[in-house]
């Protein structure tokens, strides 16, 4: 299980909208400000995610709440995001030039190009289908107000 926590930004019938913010370890790292992986991780990494949950449990915008995903989702979602529009390009290309051998090669790139940007529109629409079913609900996450925090040692020391 991948574990993160989130906020609760928005309710709607059938569940909630959930914000994420990613968590990297270069922001750990001492040497982050000189590391040229610290500024690339920095600069490219996306600041907010946010996605709608299916939860029956009743949730107030705000409120921070346990999330995970199993590895197989992530292993799924990876899939489809990177593999699935380069096998839909390779095997479009190689299927082509065996069928067209004579068409010019400015064609197959073209054809590359528009096999590699349908294939990522096919990867958007199945991470869509999958998008419910993969976060879960671990917990709701108490707030720690001010009446609710533990009060001071009073006992003196003598």
């Amino acid at each position: 299980m991948i574990e993160q926590i989130a906020t609760v930004r928005k309710l709607e019938p059938g569940g909630v909208w959930l914000e994420t913010t990613p968590v990297t370890t270069c922001h750990s790292c001492h040497a982050s400000e000189q590391c040229g992986t610290g500024v690339v991780a920095k600069t490219f990494t996306p600041r907010r995610s946010q996605f709608f949950l299916v939860t029956t449990t009743a949730l107030l915008p705000g409120q921070k709440v346990r999330i995970a995903t199993t590895e197989q989702q992530l292993l799924l979602a990876a899939f489809s995001l990177y593999l699935m529009p380069l096998l839909l390009m390779i095997t479009g290309v190689l299927l082509g030039s065996w069928l067209l051998p004579a068409v010019a090669e400015w064609i197959w790139v073209g054809l590359a190009l528009l096999l590699l940007w349908g294939g990522y529109r096919l990867a958007g629409h199945f991470a869509h289908r999958l998008e419910r079913d993969a976060v879960r609900l671990l917990e709701v996450l108490p707030e720690l107000g001010l009446c609710q925090q533990p009060a001071a040692n009073t006992a003196k020391i003598t």
